[in-house]
């Protein structure tokens, strides 16, 4: 059976644009869709043409966090379970790291994986109808991406608690007067205030902004590897403690 992309990729002048494409579940994340987005970055890192990306969604959400059917153990096509495809496995380094700015338009609910993955982009701009889940503690997840480092990076450490161990939703405001996101715009207007701003990024000097870049993450990258490979440690710890779903209490699973 065909499998239809989960996402698309377009050039519109010098700005490379990937759009989430799975309006009617709000976008939700697969692992199939977390291969598209490697191999979307990738090509377009490698497009000489392209000096910038931005990423959007279709519809009402940005993306709103992983497909329950793989949270529930449905295996991708690759018959990976969700966590172990690169996306989230072991792509935040090099999203983070990409010479190219990135811009996320964030044009609804950003959700989980759909929030975690904001965290490397060089710049969030939030439409009025934004919101920022990170319902991890309350699911009985680790946060992943590189997150339990770049969310105290980004908003400071005694936000950062506040959000994930409560499993905070943050509204476009609040996550702008806390730095989360660096601009608040219009819903009509976000796609072209994010592609405008790519179209002026990609005025400038590439090999400067991407020195520019390399130069600001360097301290940061081996942090970012280490919150990395913490966050799986943790994540297969709770794995390893979590009684199985086949011990019943009452007829009911105990967990």
């Amino acid at each position: 059976m065909h499998n239809p992309p989960t996402i698309s990729v377009e050039r519109i002048g010098s700005v490379g644009v990937v759009t989430f494409n799975r309006p009617g579940r709000l976008n939700a994340y697969t692992p199939h869709m977390g291969d598209e987005l490697v191999d979307a970055f990738r090509t377009l890192s490698a497009d000489t043409a392209v000096g910038a990306i931005v990423v959007t969604g279709s519809g009402r959400a940005f993306c709103a966090g992983a497909d329950r059917d793989f949270l529930n153990g449905q295996p991708s096509r690759t018959g990976k379970q969700i966590g172990e495809e690169h996306f989230i496995a072991g792509f935040a380094e090099e999203l983070f790291s990409l010479h190219k700015p990135t811009i996320a338009a964030v044009n609804g609910p950003a959700v989980g994986i759909g929030v975690t993955m904001l965290l490397p982009f060089d710049f969030r701009i939030a439409g009025m109808r934004a919101r920022f889940g990170f319902p991890f503690a309350g699911l009985g997840l680790m946060p992943g991406m590189g997150s339990t480092y770049l969310l105290p990076a980004i908003v400071g450490p005694a936000q950062a608690k506040q959000i994930l161990l409560l499993g905070k939703t943050i509204n476009a405001q609040d996550a702008l007067d806390i730095g989360l996101v660096h601009e608040v715009v219009d819903d009509s207007a976000l796609f072209d205030h994010a592609l405008a701003l790519g179209v002026r990024l990609a005025e400038h000097d590439r090999s400067v902004l991407a020195g520019c870049k390399r130069a600001l993450n360097h301290q940061s990258v081996a942090a970012l590897r280490e919150a990395v490979q913490r966050e799986r440690e943790e994540t297969r710890r709770l794995a390893e403690n979590r009684p199985r779903t086949t011990d019943r209490v009452d007829g009911r699973p105990c967990s």
